[in-house]
């Protein structure tokens, strides 16, 4: 074989080879939006709005109930489809779950880009809140993707979280399952804040416990109050037993106030005396 020929063979297959490899490399706009509609269009054949609610505008309404994968993607090959349980870790807020749709996409095929997402998918979005009714333009998804929030953002975002599930007191956050499950939920709902959240989870989870400690110190304060008082006074009652000073000034008062005489009489005195002689009963029980 003459060396011109074996020359222009080698170069015929380097450039078949780089192309096989850039056309293997190159995104699959069909496949990045399968992926998108399994979050964003789910039931979308009975609910032309869907994308719109997912992942458009909270101005389109509430989607209904999630049942199963979208309709989209059902029959066919669930290979980028994010499955159920993920879904279950996306934002209900249309804007954030279509960032972290796109995020969880771009993971599932890495040869696409936010830009891609962008290009395949927001019109289709803005199709959708055109049948719901709704005018919009959809931010670009790659922007929203570089743009990241600030420590500051984060923290306010993922405090706000944990405030509306738990409460200010973390009284819905008594159990540790409950305070976990909470904890990764907002997790997920702070978007973008990954590289904070370590340090965000362990200042919320020392918060919860110097709350709780503070609580239960005030409990315990609050019953010790309440057992010094009863304490004092068994042992006011028993020095009153001791040395007769309980059934002398209950006499006293009954003299004073109910006896028109003030106990003058030896009568008046020794009803007075009766009416306090349930004082002898009670010393009795106390010794």
């Amino acid at each position: 074989m003459k060396r011109t020929s074996l020359l222009l063979i080698m170069v015929f297959a380097t450039f078949s080879a780089f192309g096989a490899h850039a056309a293997a490399s190159k995104c699959s706009k069909t496949n990045l939006t399968r992926c998108l509609d399994s979050a964003c269009a789910i039931n979308a054949s009975m609910n032309p709005a869907a994308r719109c609610q997912y992942c458009g505008t909270s101005g389109a309404g509430e989607p209904p109930a999630q049942k199963g994968l979208s309709s989209v993607t059902v029959g066919q090959s669930t290979k980028y489809a994010i499955s159920e349980k993920d879904l279950k870790k996306a934002p209900s807020d249309p804007g954030k779950r279509y960032i972290w749709a796109t995020t969880e996409c771009i993971k599932k095929l890495p040869s696409c880009t936010p830009d891609d997402a962008s290009s395949a998918y927001d019109k289709l979005i803005e199709q959708s809140c055109k049948a719901a009714g709704v005018t919009m333009q959809i931010a670009n998804a790659a922007q929203s993707l570089n743009t990241k929030p600030t420590k500051n953002k984060c923290n306010t975002t993922f405090t706000e979280c944990i405030n509306k599930k738990c409460g200010s007191t973390f009284d819905s956050c008594d159990q540790d399952s409950d305070f976990d499950r909470f904890v990764a939920e907002c997790g997920a709902e702070a978007s973008g804040c990954e590289d904070y959240m370590a340090d965000l989870k362990k200042t919320i989870a020392a918060t919860r416990k110097k709350t709780l400690d503070n609580r239960e110190a005030l409990v315990q304060n609050i019953a010790a109050g309440y057992k010094k008082t009863r304490e004092t006074k068994l042992a006011n009652a028993m020095n009153g037993c001791k040395n007769g000073s309980a059934a002398k000034n209950c006499i006293e008062t009954v003299c004073e106030n109910n006896m028109r005489g003030k106990c003058e009489s030896s009568t008046e005195k020794s009803m007075a005396t009766q009416l306090c002689k349930f004082y002898d009963t009670a010393c009795t029980v106390l010794k």
